[in-house]
């Protein structure tokens, strides 16, 4: 295998192993919870809280509305019973009857609006809840995809690091620096395909008689971007 195919074959180990890399890191950083999963656990956890606040609410309610009552009866058998003659006493009793009817009216109205808001947050809960169901199974299986995928990767990778590790020493040291030169200049591609005696990354043709010249070498450059040119018809 001449040197010329030597590099090629290691520069397609290169870029598909950088081609992976970029993959594995973005596979890497999809993994664990996303903002759309975190976002309707939190609206969940808020409908949660919001029945557990009329809950609250309703059972403090209907307290308030049964001491009432208590307390209405309680007036209403001392105004009726006898025990009290005094007529501004019994005015004054007559007014907090008057009074504590009113605070029930208001209270059972209360009450009613919390039994109603109570309601409407179960509802609100279960429409969350459902949503947060269905998230949740989306994202799991969108997990088990990406986990297979970063499997696949890492694995792909080993073989690269395998298939390069024996690549390499058929390369000559002074052939490796030239090729990671070129890469480390050319934006990564230090290897071009020469296809109808033309290079294919910058697209200058070859001239005929440095074309003939470059046949009695297994490595020749690009006389335009430098390029190590390999000739289609050789490509491994």
């Amino acid at each position: 295998m001449n040197r010329a195919v030597l590099l090629y074959r290691l520069q397609q180990l290169d870029q598909e192993e950088e081609s992976l890399r970029r993959r594995l890191r973005e596979v890497t950083a999809a993994l664990g919870e996303t903002p759309a999963l975190q976002e309707t656990r939190q609206a969940a956890a808020r409908a949660a809280d919001e029945v557990h606040r009329w809950a609250v609410r309703q059972r403090d309610l209907e307290l308030a509305v049964q001491g009432l009552k208590g307390e209405i009866a309680a007036a209403e058998r001392t105004l009726y019973n006898g025990s009290v003659r005094n007529p501004k006493a019994l005015d004054e009793l007559q007014k907090k009857v008057v009074s504590l009817k009113k605070l029930l009216e208001k209270r059972e109205e209360e009450l009613l609006e919390a039994m109603i808001a109570r309601e409407e947050a179960e509802e609100a809960q279960k429409q969350a809840r459902a949503r947060l169901a269905e998230v949740e199974s989306a994202w799991q299986r969108n997990q088990a995809v990406l986990e297979a995928e970063k499997a696949q990767l890492e694995a792909r990778l080993a073989e690269i690091g395998r298939a390069r590790a024996a690549l390499i020493p058929s390369i000559s040291r002074e052939d490796l620096e030239l090729y990671r030169n070129l890469r480390r200049t050319k934006g990564g591609l230090a290897v071009a395909v020469m296809r109808f005696g033309a290079c294919t990354a910058c697209g200058m043709e070859v001239p005929s008689g440095r074309l003939e010249r470059a046949r009695e070498t297994d490595l020749f450059f690009c006389g335009n971007c430098e390029r190590i040119l390999l000739p289609e018809e050789t490509l491994p």
